[in-house]
């Protein structure tokens, strides 16, 4: 788990002699600490690590800009470079860092790097081991409710507590096992764990799960909505907020209720667990065995005259149900006469033996296409 880089820099600054030269930190978050003399060791950097460097080689303004050019192309979060007493940053450096928003730091050469260092990796690795754990428990929460002594604890005692807002968020990318997708889904972790700060979340299946917290919820909603705009290959469900600990599996199984459905019934790449409407009542249904005979009492005799006579009445009879009945906007909507619109929908009156217009036969009827909808994502 990265950690702001203003917060580790609050922890060192009264006890050594490191000065921040920038307007501030640019809201940097800092995977590791990494020493780099000069580009041959940059190569190895993987990006958000904040660079010590001596500074021996800071022989001329060209040398720096060069130094910090080559930082930031490889996405340093920033740079402690020392110094020796009376000398300072020129004027054109520090702007140039404002500008590009990379952070800038000197410490004297008496300056103890091993212990900032060591200082900044034990903050590190006890917010990695912090994440770890979170993970650990969101996953058991999920998988093993009922076994509470497997996450109750871990949440509490990193600031997680009853009584707060939970929601559970699922997103892919459609295009995930492409360079593209790989890339997509990479940015869209960094980004989240960028601008969250109460969440947690964990990659599997090549999908990303997240627990939001609180005001966090709604940032990542919008941030979520916005996302699928720029990327329609991006598709993500979030599930019903709750309020205890105990129910974030039910967040995740709406959640993920929600995604499944992007990509079938409702064709949208970004649904909340409250739009999903009758849905809501299908899929949380535990005895779904039912479903196949609702439908087969309800129309499968339109269902097989269709595939015995090659004719399309199950979606005609649906396209009229979605127009109110309307026979002059059911034959707008199927390109199709009026007149023969009529003798169809007489004939699948005739098929099905009931009348379809009264209003228990027409909920039944309803229904049952939000079922057939359903019907690949949840009975093949």
């Amino acid at each position: 788990m990265a950690v702001e880089l203003i917060d580790l820099y609050a922890d060192i600054r009264s006890r050594y002699n490191v000065k921040l030269h920038t307007s501030s930190c640019f809201e940097k978050e800092i995977g590791w600490v990494h020493i780099v003399e000069n580009e041959l060791f940059a190569q190895f950097l993987h990006g958000n690590e904040l660079i010590f460097t001596s500074g021996v080689q800071y022989t001329s303004e060209e040398w720096m800009k060069d130094f910090v050019d080559m930082l930031y192309n490889k996405h340093a979060g920033g740079l402690i470079l020392g110094l020796p007493e009376g000398r300072e940053f020129s004027k054109e450096i520090i702007e140039y860092c404002n500008e590009i928003r990379f952070p800038l730091f000197s410490a004297s050469w008496d300056t103890p790097y091993i212990d900032v260092m060591r200082r900044f990796s034990e903050i590190l690795l006890q917010n990695e081991k912090k994440e770890t754990n979170l993970v650990s428990a969101l996953k058991n929460a999920i998988y093993y409710p009922n076994n509470l002594e497997l996450y109750v604890k871990d949440f509490e005692s990193n600031g997680f507590f009853q009584g707060m807002s939970f929601c559970t968020f699922v997103l892919s990318c459609h295009t995930y096992h492409t360079e593209d997708g790989n890339k997509a889904l990479a940015k869209m972790k960094e980004d989240l764990r960028y601008f969250l700060k109460k969440t947690v979340l964990y990659e599997e299946n090549d999908i990303l799960i997240i627990l939001a917290v609180g005001d966090q919820i709604s940032l990542l909603n919008k941030g979520i909505v916005d996302q699928c705009k720029k990327d329609t290959n991006i598709y993500a469900g979030a599930g019903m907020t709750v309020t205890s600990i105990e129910e974030i599996h039910k967040s995740y199984k709406s959640a993920k209720t929600a995604y499944q459905l992007t990509k079938t019934t409702i064709p949208r790449n970004f649904l909340t667990y409250e739009e999903l409407g009758i849905y809501q009542l299908l899929t949380d249904y535990s005895e779904k065995t039912i479903y196949p005979n609702f439908v087969e009492e309800a129309l499968g005799k339109l269902i097989d005259y269709d595939k015995k006579n090659q004719t399309d009445y199950m979606h005609i009879l649906e396209t009229y149900f979605e127009n109110e009945c309307s026979i002059i906007c059911t034959s707008k909507a199927l390109y199709c006469h009026k007149n023969t619109l009529s003798y169809k929908i007489g004939k699948i009156k005739e098929i099905l033996g009931y009348d379809i217009l009264l209003n228990e036969n027409r909920m039944k009827i309803m229904v049952c296409f939000r079922i057939l909808r359903l019907e690949s994502e949840y009975y093949v």
